[in-house]
Protein backbone atom coordinates (compact mmCIF):
# COMPACT_ATOMS: atom_id res chain seq x y z
CA UNK A 1 0.00 0.00 0.00
CA UNK A 2 0.63 3.57 -1.17
CA UNK A 3 1.05 6.87 1.08
CA UNK A 4 1.03 10.15 -0.94
CA UNK A 5 2.11 13.51 0.32
CA UNK A 6 0.97 16.47 -1.68
CA UNK A 7 1.21 20.29 -0.60
CA UNK A 8 0.61 23.75 -2.07
CA UNK A 9 -2.02 23.40 -4.60
CA UNK A 10 -3.25 26.91 -3.73
CA UNK A 11 -6.77 25.83 -5.47
CA UNK A 12 -8.22 29.29 -6.75
CA UNK A 13 -11.63 29.49 -8.52
CA UNK A 14 -9.81 31.44 -10.74
CA UNK A 15 -7.21 29.39 -11.67
CA UNK A 16 -8.66 26.37 -13.99
CA UNK A 17 -5.32 25.38 -15.03
CA UNK A 18 -4.68 24.46 -11.09
CA UNK A 19 -8.05 22.71 -10.91
CA UNK A 20 -7.69 20.70 -13.69
CA UNK A 21 -4.42 19.38 -12.63
CA UNK A 22 -6.45 18.67 -9.29
CA UNK A 23 -9.00 17.08 -10.89
CA UNK A 24 -6.46 14.61 -13.29
CA UNK A 25 -4.70 13.77 -10.03
CA UNK A 26 -7.95 12.60 -8.10
CA UNK A 27 -8.62 10.58 -10.99
CA UNK A 28 -5.16 9.32 -11.43
CA UNK A 29 -5.92 8.01 -7.28
CA UNK A 30 -9.08 6.47 -7.91
CA UNK A 31 -7.92 4.48 -10.59
CA UNK A 32 -5.81 2.95 -8.20
CA UNK A 33 -7.76 3.10 -5.12
CA UNK A 34 -6.89 -0.32 -4.02
CA UNK A 35 -3.06 0.46 -3.51
CA UNK A 36 -3.37 3.92 -2.10
CA UNK A 37 -4.05 3.62 1.73
CA UNK A 38 -3.78 7.41 2.64
CA UNK A 39 -3.28 10.88 0.94
CA UNK A 40 -1.58 13.59 2.99
CA UNK A 41 -2.24 17.35 2.03
CA UNK A 42 0.42 19.49 4.08
CA UNK A 43 -0.83 22.98 3.70
CA UNK A 44 -2.41 25.42 1.49
CA UNK A 45 -4.79 23.03 -0.20
CA UNK A 46 -6.49 26.22 -0.83
CA UNK A 47 -5.27 29.63 -1.97
CA UNK A 48 -7.62 31.40 0.30
CA UNK A 49 -9.87 30.02 3.22
CA UNK A 50 -12.00 32.55 4.86
CA UNK A 51 -14.03 30.71 7.21
CA UNK A 52 -16.07 27.27 6.80
CA UNK A 53 -19.69 29.19 6.23
CA UNK A 54 -17.57 31.56 3.71
CA UNK A 55 -15.68 29.20 1.62
CA UNK A 56 -17.04 25.95 1.49
CA UNK A 57 -19.77 26.64 -1.48
CA UNK A 58 -16.92 28.21 -3.36
CA UNK A 59 -15.04 24.70 -3.29
CA UNK A 60 -17.87 22.66 -3.10
CA UNK A 61 -16.79 20.48 -6.33
CA UNK A 62 -13.04 19.86 -4.76
CA UNK A 63 -14.81 19.10 -1.44
CA UNK A 64 -16.98 16.23 -3.35
CA UNK A 65 -13.85 14.93 -4.64
CA UNK A 66 -11.83 14.30 -1.35
CA UNK A 67 -15.41 12.74 -0.17
CA UNK A 68 -15.04 10.49 -2.77
CA UNK A 69 -11.87 9.42 -2.40
CA UNK A 70 -12.97 8.31 1.46
CA UNK A 71 -15.84 6.80 -0.13
CA UNK A 72 -13.48 4.53 -1.92
CA UNK A 73 -11.25 3.74 1.12
CA UNK A 74 -8.41 6.40 0.47
CA UNK A 75 -8.05 8.29 4.09
CA UNK A 76 -7.85 11.59 3.82
CA UNK A 77 -5.40 14.10 5.85
CA UNK A 78 -5.25 17.72 5.62
CA UNK A 79 -2.83 19.74 7.26
CA UNK A 80 -3.50 23.40 7.62
CA UNK A 81 -1.16 25.94 5.69
CA UNK A 82 -0.10 29.65 5.82
CA UNK A 83 -3.51 30.39 3.22
CA UNK A 84 -5.87 28.10 5.00
CA UNK A 85 -5.28 27.75 8.81
CA UNK A 86 -8.82 28.32 9.08
CA UNK A 87 -10.25 25.40 7.89
CA UNK A 88 -12.67 24.24 10.29
CA UNK A 89 -14.97 21.47 12.07
CA UNK A 90 -17.36 21.95 8.98
CA UNK A 91 -14.97 21.42 6.24
CA UNK A 92 -13.66 18.55 8.02
CA UNK A 93 -17.23 17.00 8.31
CA UNK A 94 -18.20 17.81 4.37
CA UNK A 95 -15.03 16.56 2.89
CA UNK A 96 -14.87 13.49 5.54
CA UNK A 97 -11.51 14.11 6.02
CA UNK A 98 -9.29 14.67 9.24
CA UNK A 99 -7.32 17.67 9.84
CA UNK A 100 -4.45 17.22 11.53
CA UNK A 101 -1.91 19.55 13.85
CA UNK A 102 1.42 21.00 12.61
CA UNK A 103 3.89 19.43 12.96
CA UNK A 104 2.49 15.84 12.98
CA UNK A 105 4.28 12.62 13.49
CA UNK A 106 3.42 10.00 11.45
CA UNK A 107 4.06 5.55 12.61
CA UNK A 108 4.33 3.53 9.96
CA UNK A 109 6.18 -0.01 9.00
CA UNK A 110 8.39 -0.80 6.79
CA UNK A 111 10.42 -3.21 5.42
CA UNK A 112 13.64 -1.85 7.26
CA UNK A 113 10.97 -1.73 10.49
CA UNK A 114 9.04 1.13 12.67
CA UNK A 115 9.54 4.57 11.47
CA UNK A 116 8.69 8.05 12.56
CA UNK A 117 7.95 10.23 9.79
CA UNK A 118 7.72 14.46 10.81
CA UNK A 119 5.14 16.04 8.31
CA UNK A 120 4.87 19.95 8.37
CA UNK A 121 3.57 22.53 6.26
CA UNK A 122 6.97 24.27 6.70
CA UNK A 123 5.94 27.53 7.29
CA UNK A 124 6.58 27.76 11.28
CA UNK A 125 10.42 26.52 10.27
CA UNK A 126 11.06 29.79 8.48
CA UNK A 127 12.62 31.46 11.41
CA UNK A 128 14.63 34.16 9.67
CA UNK A 129 11.82 35.88 8.52
CA UNK A 130 11.08 37.54 11.52
CA UNK A 131 8.20 39.63 9.49
CA UNK A 132 6.30 36.97 8.28
CA UNK A 133 7.02 35.07 12.17
CA UNK A 134 4.90 37.88 13.81
CA UNK A 135 2.33 37.77 11.09
CA UNK A 136 2.03 33.88 12.02
CA UNK A 137 1.59 34.45 15.42
CA UNK A 138 -0.99 36.79 15.03
CA UNK A 139 -3.09 35.03 13.12
CA UNK A 140 -2.46 31.73 15.09
CA UNK A 141 -4.22 33.57 18.16
CA UNK A 142 -7.36 32.65 18.58
CA UNK A 143 -8.69 35.99 19.61
CA UNK A 144 -7.58 36.98 16.36
CA UNK A 145 -9.38 34.17 15.11
CA UNK A 146 -12.22 34.86 16.59
CA UNK A 147 -12.58 38.54 15.99
CA UNK A 148 -11.99 37.69 12.16
CA UNK A 149 -14.57 34.94 11.56
CA UNK A 150 -17.30 37.62 13.65
CA UNK A 151 -16.96 39.99 11.02
CA UNK A 152 -18.84 40.06 7.73
CA UNK A 153 -17.44 37.73 4.67
CA UNK A 154 -17.07 41.02 2.72
CA UNK A 155 -15.59 42.46 5.54
CA UNK A 156 -13.06 39.50 5.64
CA UNK A 157 -12.91 39.39 2.10
CA UNK A 158 -10.68 42.79 2.28
CA UNK A 159 -8.70 42.17 4.75
CA UNK A 160 -7.41 39.22 3.05
CA UNK A 161 -6.89 41.05 -0.16
CA UNK A 162 -5.15 43.60 1.53
CA UNK A 163 -2.79 41.19 4.07
CA UNK A 164 -2.17 39.15 0.20
CA UNK A 165 -0.93 42.47 -1.13
CA UNK A 166 1.26 43.73 2.04
CA UNK A 167 2.42 39.65 2.07
CA UNK A 168 3.29 40.32 -1.85
CA UNK A 169 5.10 43.31 -0.78
CA UNK A 170 7.47 42.19 1.52
CA UNK A 171 8.26 39.24 -0.03
CA UNK A 172 9.75 41.40 -3.03
CA UNK A 173 12.09 43.53 -0.85
CA UNK A 174 13.37 39.96 1.30
CA UNK A 175 16.23 38.24 0.05
CA UNK A 176 15.11 34.18 -1.08
CA UNK A 177 17.23 32.34 1.35
CA UNK A 178 15.06 34.80 4.30
CA UNK A 179 11.97 32.91 3.15
CA UNK A 180 13.04 29.76 3.24
CA UNK A 181 13.64 26.69 6.64
CA UNK A 182 16.43 27.51 9.03
CA UNK A 183 18.19 24.52 9.41
CA UNK A 184 19.10 24.69 13.32
CA UNK A 185 15.23 25.34 13.52
CA UNK A 186 14.83 21.93 11.86
CA UNK A 187 17.18 19.67 13.41
CA UNK A 188 15.53 21.44 16.76
CA UNK A 189 12.21 20.57 15.80
CA UNK A 190 13.20 16.47 14.27
CA UNK A 191 14.98 15.87 17.90
CA UNK A 192 12.12 17.18 19.97
CA UNK A 193 9.93 14.36 18.29
CA UNK A 194 13.02 12.00 18.05
CA UNK A 195 12.91 11.27 13.90
CA UNK A 196 15.08 10.95 11.51
CA UNK A 197 12.54 12.40 8.17
CA UNK A 198 11.09 15.44 7.82
CA UNK A 199 8.45 16.03 4.99
CA UNK A 200 7.29 19.68 4.50
CA UNK A 201 5.84 21.83 2.19
CA UNK A 202 5.54 25.88 1.74
CA UNK A 203 8.62 26.87 0.21
CA UNK A 204 8.01 25.56 -3.50
CA UNK A 205 11.71 24.52 -2.97
CA UNK A 206 10.87 20.57 -3.71
CA UNK A 207 14.31 18.73 -2.94
CA UNK A 208 15.60 15.83 -0.72
CA UNK A 209 18.20 17.16 1.84
CA UNK A 210 20.68 14.85 3.80
CA UNK A 211 22.31 15.68 6.95
CA UNK A 212 23.51 14.56 9.73
CA UNK A 213 21.57 14.40 12.82
CA UNK A 214 23.25 13.21 16.35
CA UNK A 215 25.35 11.41 14.11
CA UNK A 216 23.08 9.66 12.37
CA UNK A 217 21.61 9.86 9.00
CA UNK A 218 18.81 12.33 8.42
CA UNK A 219 16.84 13.27 5.74
CA UNK A 220 14.07 17.00 4.83
CA UNK A 221 11.89 16.10 1.76
CA UNK A 222 10.44 19.41 0.44
CA UNK A 223 7.20 18.82 -1.69
CA UNK A 224 6.55 20.81 -4.71
CA UNK A 225 3.64 23.52 -5.27
CA UNK A 226 1.47 22.39 -7.59
CA UNK A 227 1.83 22.58 -11.55
CA UNK A 228 1.10 20.08 -14.32
CA UNK A 229 4.35 18.14 -13.71
CA UNK A 230 4.14 18.00 -9.80
CA UNK A 231 4.52 14.19 -8.41
CA UNK A 232 2.97 13.30 -5.11
CA UNK A 233 5.97 12.07 -2.75
CA UNK A 234 5.35 8.04 -2.22
CA UNK A 235 5.98 5.95 0.59
CA UNK A 236 5.12 2.11 0.37
CA UNK A 237 4.02 0.56 3.58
Amino acid sequence: MKLLFISDLHLDPARSDIHTCFNQFIASCLEQANQIKALYILGDLFEVWLGDDASLPFYQDVIDKLRHLNEQGIEVYVMHGNRDFLLGSQFEQAARCRLIPDPFPLDIETEQGRKTILLSHGDKLCTDDTDYMAFRKMVHDPQWQQDFLSRSIEERIAIARSMREQSKQRGQQKAADIMDVNQHAVQELMLAHNTYILIHGHTHRPAQHHFKLNNQPAERIVLPDWNPDAEPYQLTI
